[in-house]
């Protein structure tokens, strides 16, 4: 009993110790890019993000960690966005590194995009949306993709657009006319990869702005 709770709490102090690092890691990281920094989020703007399906999944929704600034032509935010999902035993606790791209040039129908696992094949067998393009099968496999309009969708995912998420299996993005969220599912970021993955949500944000 002794040595379990030692082990458990030797877990605890490691956890502590590894999280007021990594803050301290990402603080520093914000201040080297110009951006500010906020350990405890901003609760107004997880509000402004409520119309996304990303934040309406389970329950007891947290940001924290947010690096945060604006330029001429896009706001930027980068935060670590925690939740749960079932209850009693089944409970889990959820967790995600985020990047939101927020800028008027940006303008696309509204779409959910991110990799078709077990579960996501399951839900397309039992009639949940997944648009598949016969003409890129490769696509069709790796993704799921959803919005409110299928048609606009299908005009808008042509072929480099298809070409572009799928040399890139392991990315989610939410997207509408103003706004982009980037991320992978439970998965946060190493605070030495922020500027990587920051420089993939604008490589995103890019092509679509672009978009012919």
């Amino acid at each position: 009993m002794v040595a379990i709770v030692f082990f458990i709490g030797g877990g605890l102090i490691f956890s502590i110790i590894y999280e007021k690092r990594r803050k301290q890691k990402l603080k520093e990281i914000a201040e080297e890019m110009g951006l500010t920094f906020a350990p405890d989020g901003d609760p107004h703007l997880l509000t402004r993000f409520s119309d996304f399906k990303l934040f309406n999944v389970g329950r007891n929704r947290r940001m924290r960690n947010l690096i945060q600034g604006d330029s001429s032509e896009v706001k930027l935010a980068i935060f670590e966005y925690k939740y749960t999902t079932g209850s009693g035993k089944s409970s889990k606790t959820r967790q995600q590194s985020v990047v939101s791209l927020h800028s008027p040039d940006l303008v696309c129908p509204d779409f959910t995009i991110r990799p078709e696992g077990f579960l996501a094949r399951i839900g397309s067998a039992l009639g949940f949306q997944d648009i598949d393009f016969d003409d890129h099968p490769e696509f069709s496999n790796k993704f799921v993709l959803q919005g409110s309009n299928e048609q606009q969708l299908r005009e808008y995912f042509n072929q480099e657009t298809l070409d572009f998420f799928t040399a890139r299996p392991d990315i989610c993005v939410e997207a509408q006319s103003g706004t982009l969220f980037y991320y992978r599912v439970n998965k946060r970021i190493n605070p030495h990869q922020v500027k990587e993955n920051l420089g993939e949500a604008y490589e995103i944000f890019g092509m679509m702005v672009d978009h012919d």
